[in-house]
């Protein structure tokens, strides 16, 4: 054990308000993902886009979002029966979002969809969409009777939607990735879970108390700087946490969690199954047990996520917070300090000795 004392800064656990709590919990959906659902099987990427006048409903129903993704996930099924020319077993991870540039509320959907699914008899129907023409408009005509049948609109402004050129309904699925590409799927699976917000974009004056937000150049506001005053980049940032217990990334078809339960009688599924699932379930007598969870929800136990924190921290910071710098050998906690002066006096003295903390700004502690 080193000899020399350091001092390593505990999570806040404050999912989707601060970026370095909510990087380490993309990173563990990711990992969780890559080696625990995701089939060794082409997927695409798909994102869903709805207009500006239908986006308002989402921000003040903030549990409308998961009949929407119910209905994205019966489409892209009944599409694929479609094209196979009879039912198949698909799969797909839905992920709500709803912030744009410059924390803009822009409700939207990501998706990661298998690229076909199983018949009857087991085997894999591979079904590459192209042309995505007849889903935009199916899917443009299914939201608006939704829209009408909850009576969030009427006939008038349904007719109306349907008669816009530019209708403002969307779908891409240019990205593509192959079921050997782990790399990739990491990527994805962490694009979909990402934060709000990014603190490489942002920038704070403390003097004016003003917020900079930089991003690319985007077409709507024509800029890619944005100046806030402190108060209203809290209040649009704090509009995209999502409420207590809602879950805003959902599992459908093979990999909804009543499913995964029963893999280990589907063969077709173990012979693709990610290596983490395999060696984790094929021995496992009683596995439904583990899947008891709603169908549609992601979760991680609070012990996987205390188990993973230091190899997260690692990765978000890329430094191991509990080896030692100077000699490599594990260290052992000493003390956990919570006095914010003693913090204070600590911080101030590493600064002095030039080992302060990653994104410390020296000026806050003056």
């Amino acid at each position: 054990m080193s000899p020399f004392p350091t001092v390593v800064d505990f999570a806040c656990k404050g999912f989707y308000l601060c970026p370095s709590c909510s990087q380490k919990r993309t990173l563990l959906f990711s990992e969780n993902m890559v080696n625990d659902v995701l089939l060794l099987l082409p997927h695409r990427q798909y994102v869903w886009t709805f207009p500006r006048s239908l986006r308002v409903f989402f921000k003040h129903d903030r549990k409308l979002f998961g009949e929407v993704s119910r209905l994205i996930f019966q489409m892209i099924q009944s599409f694929y029966n479609e094209a196979a020319d009879k039912t198949i077993r698909t799969a797909s991870v839905i992920s709500f979002q709803t912030a744009g540039d410059f924390l803009r509320f822009n409700s939207h959907y990501h998706g990661i969809i298998l690229e076909g699914g199983f018949d009857e008899e087991g085997n894999f129907v591979f079904i590459p969409f192209g042309n995505l023409d007849k889903m935009s408009e199916y899917f443009r005509r299914m939201i608006i009777k939704f829209f009408l049948d909850k009576k969030l609109i009427n006939v008038g402004f349904a007719q109306n939607l349907l008669t816009w050129r530019h209708s403002g309904f969307s779908i891409n699925n240019e990205i593509r990735i192959n079921g050997l590409d782990e790399k990739a799927r990491e990527n994805l699976s962490q694009y979909i879970a990402r934060p709000p917000i990014s603190l490489k974009k942002i920038f704070y004056e403390p003097f004016k108390a003003k917020v900079l937000f930089k991003t690319k150049y985007n077409e709507y506001f024509k800029e890619n700087v944005k100046m806030f005053d402190a108060e209203d980049f809290i209040a649009n940032l704090t509009m995209h946490i999502p409420p207590k217990n809602v879950q805003y990334i959902r599992r459908y078809g093979l990999y909804a969690s009543r499913t995964r339960g029963i893999w280990t009688s589907m063969p077709e599924v173990i012979a693709r199954a990610p290596e983490g699932w395999k060696n984790e379930h094929l021995d496992d007598v009683d596995i439904e047990a583990e899947y008891k969870r709603e169908d549609h929800d992601i979760s991680i136990s609070e012990k996987e996520r205390r188990s993973a924190w230091a190899r997260l921290l690692a990765k978000v910071y890329e430094a191991r917070a509990f080896t030692c710098p100077k000699c490599n050998f594990e260290m052992n906690i000493i003390a956990v300090i919570m006095d914010p002066e003693e913090i204070r006096k600590i911080l101030q003295h590493l600064v002095k000795i030039g080992r302060s903390p990653p994104g410390l700004n020296p000026v806050s502690l003056n």
